[in-house]
């Protein structure tokens, strides 16, 4: 299987390993990793200046890739864009909710102790699909546009 193997980065998303570390660094562990298909989302619930309490991003730019399978990944169902789920974690706003499931202030292996269950079941106060739509694709031309500028 020769998938690109990936790394989520709070301040820049999904990354190649071999980008992001000069190298793949899944070594034998690459077996064990998890299989992301275009529209799926992850959840890396390691916290960094820029994610207090992880960061989530949708598989964009791949068909498939590897990603650690120490990462909630999921996909949405047909009620719900992924694209507005990524923007949604972008603002912060699900971390209210992310902070009740930490039970302790200790992070032994660097990750929050938030399990896949309790990720899922956190609540979100979604509008409509139509509505995530426009808004995903309203943000996305920001995107595109600061991205010009920059």
């Amino acid at each position: 299987m020769d998938l690109p193997t990936l790394t989520i980065s709070a301040g820049n998303g999904w990354m190649d390993q071999r980008e992001r570390f000069s190298g793949n660094i899944a070594g034998n562990e690459q077996k064990n990793y998890t299989l992301l298909k275009k529209g799926q989302l992850s959840y890396n619930h390691g916290n960094s200046k820029l994610a207090k309490y992880g960061a989530v991003f949708e598989l964009k730019n791949y068909e498939e890739a590897l990603v650690p399978r120490v990462y909630h990944s999921f996909e949405t169902d047909e009620e719900t864009d992924p694209a507005f789920i990524e923007y949604l974690f972008a603002t912060k706003r699900p971390d209210r909710e992310l902070q009740k499931l930490i039970s302790s202030g200790a992070r032994m292996d660097g990750l929050l102790n938030i399990d896949y269950d309790s990720f899922m079941g956190i609540g979100l106060k979604l509008p409509c699909l139509e509505e995530q739509l426009q808004i995903s694709g309203f943000l996305r031309k920001v995107d595109r546009t600061v991205a010009l500028h920059q």
